[in-house]
């Protein structure tokens, strides 16, 4: 799989399929663009972007903190820097609160956000494991994903996510304790004509756990023809 030099950083990605409009997909914390490799063969017609987010998978990783921010800008250099004007950004989890910080940022680059078990904030009891879990990283040797794991540990994009205009798919499982579902429905109270479903049974990862997920995503897909 290729690289190149955007951001300041050697970004690690993949560009596949065929189509008008590229999909932009965001793994979550600690993973990889691999998160992505049974998924993309469902969504014909597009081109496909998956990459490995900095300091993860085999993208640079640098020194001291990131951000939603900065990880919003790499994607913005790496659509760039790829001559992509534009793009569907979808996004599970930490990708999820990436894609919807890209959608403020970057309004002119986004065609449409797919969030997947995500959140537009963090409450006070998941900010402490969160910051707890990033201290226990750190103690064993991981300062890049410590860092990762205290950027996630506190955020709250409610107001400006109310300024989305693109058509926008939330979707989550009503037994997932990483996101509970209750940070999608929020979501898709503050994000203007988001469309919401909620799984009964399925846990973090929509795509692998119900078929029906797909489905729906499918259907959301070919709005955009």
């Amino acid at each position: 799989m290729p690289t190149i030099k955007a951001s300041g950083i050697t970004q690690h990605y993949e560009l596949t399929g065929k189509g008008a409009r590229t999909v932009a997909w965001i793994h979550g914390i600690g993973g990889s663009l691999q998160y992505w490799k049974d998924d993309l063969q469902y969504f014909p017609g597009f081109r496909h972007l998956t990459y490995d987010v900095r300091g993860m998978g085999k993208s640079e990783g640098t020194d001291g903190p990131v951000s939603l921010e900065i990880w919003a800008r790499d994607l913005a250099a790496l659509l760039d820097a790829l001559a992509v004007p534009r793009a569907i950004i979808a996004g599970s989890s930490m990708g999820g609160a990436i894609a919807q910080r890209f959608g403020i940022d970057f309004p002119q680059k986004t065609e449409g956000l797919l969030l997947l078990s995500t959140s537009s904030r963090v409450g006070k009891a998941a900010e402490e494991n969160w910051r707890a879990r990033a201290n226990e990283t750190e103690q064993g040797g991981q300062p890049r994903l410590a860092a990762a794991q205290r950027a996630v540990a506190a955020y709250n994009m409610d107001e400006e996510i109310k300024g989305i205009r693109v058509p926008t798919l939330i979707l989550v499982g009503d037994a997932d304790k990483t996101t509970p579902a209750g940070g999608s429905v929020i979501i898709s109270r503050c994000i203007p004509n988001s469309e919401l479903e909620i799984y009964p049974g399925v846990g973090h990862a929509p795509f692998h756990e119900e078929p029906k997920s797909v489905e729906r995503a499918q259907r959301w897909f070919a709005q955009f023809g």
